[in-house]
């Protein structure tokens, strides 16, 4: 393991020990200032939440896109890359998926009740290379190996306590007759402040996770920087032709886009208008972030492509 790759797994745990961190720093102030009933019982009630959500969630990804499972002998190409990379990574094949939708992407999930699964859209099918699909497998199953969607429900139960917290203690100011509304509004007030300073760090968390992903890639698919880099591009690109020509569903796609291996919101499509495929992923490759993107960044999921693109370059044999 080069130094490089340790040193960004050291700042990725060192993000999440600091989310916990901030989290019980937070709740520890406000059981100080107003008792821990009330905030066991948030607590207990928002965890309930996630875990149901997480337990049928993939239900109801399967809906919203209109997900269904690959039928034998259906994309053997996929497969035979998924038994690649599953025994590579050590780990158990995810059943294949197939989402009826136009927009260009993949996705990991799962739960106990369904197993891991991992999807393609009928989209990628259409513009990426087999070799291409590869590398995006690889980062998909990389979501897998790292259990990114068991971390990143814990990670993001922690924000949601606080914004019910947040919710809570403001609702309980303005019907207060103990005299303690003003003490149940600045509770409830510092608690939002804590809530989306803690979103901040969810978030560069979960675009850590997606570069952990990239690297998995490049280590379980053979020359995977190269071919996830061109993956990713063309992704970007065809992504906004969806957006441009089929908006109703790239906001659908939207509101989950933390699931996907491109964000399907984080385009800028003023720059593409006059390129070809060819000239834009030229472009994308070697454009560098703005300052606008670098603080759209902080409110992403997802690193930003360029970011990406230029950390895949580096890997590149």
């Amino acid at each position: 393991m080069d130094f490089g790759f340790l040193k960004f797994r050291l700042s990725m745990y060192l993000t999440l020990v600091l989310i916990v961190g901030f989290t019980a720093l937070f709740i520890g102030i406000i059981f100080a200032l107003v008792g821990i009933t009330n905030i066991f019982i948030i607590t207990g009630f928002v965890a309930v939440i996630n875990v149901i959500e997480w337990l049928y969630g993939p239900k109801l990804i399967d809906a919203l896109y209109h997900v269904k499972e690959a039928q034998p002998g259906e994309l053997q190409e996929i497969r035979d890359a998924i038994h690649r990379i599953s025994e590579r990574a050590g780990i158990k094949e995810p059943k294949l998926m197939i989402a009826d939708i136009d927009m260009p992407n993949a996705f990991a999930y799962g739960s106990p009740l369904t197993g891991n699964r991992v999807a393609v859209t009928r989209g990628i099918l259409k513009i990426l290379s087999p070799q291409e699909i590869e590398a995006v497998l690889g980062h998909e199953l990389g979501h897998i190996r790292h259990r990114d969607v068991q971390v990143m429900l814990f990670v993001s139960v922690l924000p949601a306590i606080l914004y019910y917290i947040a919710y809570t203690f403001m609702l309980s100011s303005f019907f207060d007759q103990r005299g303690n509304a003003n003490v149940l509004a600045i509770v409830g007030f510092l608690s939002f402040i804590g809530y989306f300073l803690l979103n901040l760090f969810v978030l560069a968390f979960s675009r850590s996770r997606e570069t952990y992903a990239d690297l998995h890639a490049t280590q379980v698919v053979d020359d995977g920087a190269k071919k996830l880099r061109s993956a990713l591009a063309k992704l970007y690109i065809y992504s906004y032709v969806i957006h441009s020509r089929k908006p109703k569903e790239a906001k659908k796609t939207s509101t989950t886009r933390a699931l996907f291996i491109i964000d399907p919101s984080a385009l800028n499509p003023e720059d593409l208008k006059s390129l070809s495929m060819e000239e834009a992923i030229e472009y994308v490759s070697s454009r560098k972030m703005s300052t606008l993107e670098r603080i759209e960044e902080l409110f992403s999921t997802h690193p930003n492509i360029i970011r990406r693109l230029n950390t895949l370059k580096k890997l590149e044999k």
